[in-house]
């Protein structure tokens, strides 16, 4: 299986000799394709069917130790040609980064079986298998309460190609299936409105949990009458995987980059090999293992992959290096550098917690004054340096007493320091079989969490 290889190698090559023709001593290409079929909902119906093909190109050129980008989506010859003519003007007149050492040199990589990562299921999805997965959703949200009142959300499947290569002989390419399902359900009664959650991933279509996500996200929705107004304080409280995944994406790119931490942007700073987290607390980043959501044997400079030990037993590790901060370092590059919109940063994206034995009703069981909390959004970082972060309850909180779910509550918001709210953790449960977030992290119940305020 092909795809677009050639073509991708080709454009790489043409973006190389285009560069090296202007002057670049350097250079180095991304090139990613992403066709991608989508089927979205709203008020309970097919609301649109789109598919499109989506290509981007990153170039960075060096002259010298002086660096200049450039981020386009479009593949003509002449278009990336006038990228690249930017690229270089860009570089001539930055300043020098002495950091710069070099690009990466050509480094053997482990390639994931194309079984692991292309899925004939979802090459072959049609149109019609979406409209019934949707058909399946709305009349399996309906079914779950007579007080549903929308199915919304997006039902989607593609494939993705991307093409690593640079002037030093780095030649990559990789091509990976993905599924997903995104639903938020509406509910109302004549007083109140409420909503509920869930989502789902897989490089295989079929094996995306339809129905079971359906029915999580609507009960959801039905179990939210009646939100009650808590005070502002610190609770107990036990975390969905979608919440704790969303905490430990921030903690990733905040504290783990290897930027941020020689920026001293980092709440890791003079933390390497100190006991900062709960002894229960073991992290790494691994995207070679079977279970990781977005695998792939290498990352966007063509460096391979590599599993980083983060934090175990509490302890900090490691961090994510790309080659400019490992060489900055004086160490080897973790494999860890990512392209997004023409920003470089190197951070861990293939994120592990270490199971437990418990499990979501054993925890609740065991909480005497807290709170059940499914996903947040708006999360911000309110002083990196500390490790203190913000964000907002979504699509179901309910409060917790003696051992027993009470009522729903209005939304909240957190603000805390991620050392102090994981320096203990009570309980730890096991990976959901549901992907509700690129982390595989389980529920946990933590002693002490920080709402700062509630919405009215």
């Amino acid at each position: 299986m092909d795809f677009n290889k050639e073509l991708l190698l080709e454009k790489a090559r043409f973006v190389l000799k285009t560069a090296e023709k202007l002057g670049a001593t350097q250079t180095e290409i991304t090139i990613a394709m992403r066709t991608t079929a989508l089927t979205r909902l709203a008020n309970s119906i097919i609301d649109q069917n789109v598919a499109e093909n989506h290509a981007t190109i990153q170039t960075e050129v060096y002259i010298g130790k002086k660096k200049g980008s450039t981020f386009v989506e479009v593949m003509d010859n002449e278009s990336i040609a006038k990228a690249v003519e930017n690229a270089v003007k860009i570089a001539k007149m930055s300043p020098e980064d002495t950091d710069f050492i070099s690009l990466p040199s050509p480094h053997p990589y482990t390639a994931i079986p194309i079984e692991y990562l292309i899925s004939k299921n979802t090459m072959s999805a049609t149109p019609e298998d979406r409209a019934e997965a949707a058909k399946s959703v709305i009349d399996t949200a309906h079914s779950i309460d007579d007080r549903i009142k929308a199915v919304a959300g997006a039902i989607s499947h593609g494939l993705g190609e991307r093409v690593i290569m640079n002037s030093l002989g780095v030649e990559a390419y990789e091509a990976g299936t993905y599924s997903d399902i995104d639903l938020t359900i509406l509910a109302e009664d004549g007083k109140e409105q409420t909503a509920g959650w869930m989502r789902d991933q897989n490089v295989d279509f079929t094996k995306l949990h339809i129905k079971k996500v359906a029915e999580i996200a609507a009960k959801k929705a039905a179990d939210g009458f009646g939100m009650q107004i808590i005070e502002p304080k610190n609770y107990e409280v036990v975390m969905e995987p979608a919440a704790l995944s969303g905490i430990l994406l921030y903690v990733a790119y905040f504290g783990f980059s290897a930027v941020m931490y020689q920026a001293y942007q980092s709440f890791l700073r003079e933390k390497i090999g100190t006991k900062l987290f709960s002894e229960k607390f073991n992290m790494w980043d691994d995207s070679l293992d079977k279970r990781a959501i977005n695998r792939t044997s290498f990352d966007d400079e063509g460096f391979p992959k590599s599993k980083v030990e983060l934090v175990s037993d509490g302890v900090v590790k490691s961090l994510a290096y790309d080659s400019l901060t490992a060489g900055k370092d004086g160490v080897t590059s973790t494999g860890h550098h990512n392209k997004e919109a023409g920003r470089s940063l190197p951070f861990p994206t293939c994120t592990f917690m270490g199971e437990g034995d418990s499990n979501v009703e054993e925890m609740i069981a065991e909480t005497k004054d807290g709170l059940l909390i499914t996903h947040f959004h708006y999360m911000n970082p309110v002083s990196p340096t500390e490790g203190i972060f913000t964000a907002l309850t979504r699509d179901g909180t309910w409060k917790i007493e003696n051992g027993e779910i009470k009522y729903p509550v209005r939304t909240l918001r957190f603000t805390d320091a991620v050392p102090r709210f994981l320096g203990t953790i009570n309980l730890i449960g096991k990976y959901q079989p549901i992907n509700s977030h690129a982390f595989k992290v389980p529920p946990v119940k933590l002693p002490s969490f920080t709402i700062s305020s509630i919405q009215k």
